[in-house]
């Protein structure tokens, strides 16, 4: 469930790094929580030079102050120190990946229950109860 989406400037990353920085931050995130690595899910969402990023119908949507921005969306229950933590470990290796000054990115993580997300059509648990999750989902029925 850990959602982040990335909102750069069109034509900022590469390909490469776009794929090095869902890399770090699956990194980052299970170096941190007991999420399964295969639950952290990144997106890109290109915006204009004036950072306004654009719905399909090229109405702008969102405008923020600096060229980068992270919005990253977790389960709750996990102390504020180790929010914090992916939250500055996010920002580090975007900025370094990115090449850019971590001053020029923004970011935020919001949370919701685990009972309010779902991955692969199951309600997802608590934080640390992965694993009896795991158990029962590659259970047979």
């Amino acid at each position: 469930m850990p959602f982040y989406r990335c909102l750069i400037p069109k034509d900022s990353l590469s390909y490469e790094q776009r794929e090095r920085i869902a890399i770090a931050f699956t990194d980052v995130h299970c170096g941190l929580s007991t999420a399964p690595r295969n639950f952290v899910q990144v997106a890109f969402l290109d915006s204009s030079p004036s950072g306004e990023v654009f719905d399909s119908h090229g109405n702008g949507v969102l405008r923020y102050e600096t060229p980068y921005f992270i919005a990253g969306g977790n389960r709750a229950g996990r102390s504020p120190e180790t929010k914090g933590k992916i939250l500055e470990g996010a920002i580090d290796r975007f900025s370094e990946i990115a090449e850019v000054p971590r001053d020029m990115v923004s970011g935020f993580i919001s949370e919701a229950p685990g009972s309010w997300t779902m991955e692969a059509g199951r309600i997802l648990p608590d934080p640390g109860e992965e694993a009896e999750w795991l158990r029962q989902t590659s259970s047979p029925a």
